[in-house]
């Protein structure tokens, strides 16, 4: 398993530079990112978060490459 970095950014919080971030265990960067979503993203980008609300994934980078 690997870990990864996921910077997202949520149209619920406050537009001024609100970013946020989570690590999470796997084997790969779509498993890593199912974990957050409750569907995979739209084509343009949009997704909709396990907690609920809406917004965009902006990088996904693997933390212990080896």
């Amino acid at each position: 398993m690997k870990e990864y970095l996921i910077t997202y950014r949520r149209n619920d919080m406050p537009p001024e530079g609100a970013l946020s971030c989570t690590i999470k265990w796997a084997h790969d960067e779509k498993e890593a990112v199912r974990y957050l979503l409750k569907q995979n993203p739209s084509k343009d980008g949009s997704c909709v978060f396990k907690r609920g609300g809406t917004g965009k994934i902006v990088s996904v980078e693997q933390l212990n490459k080896q």
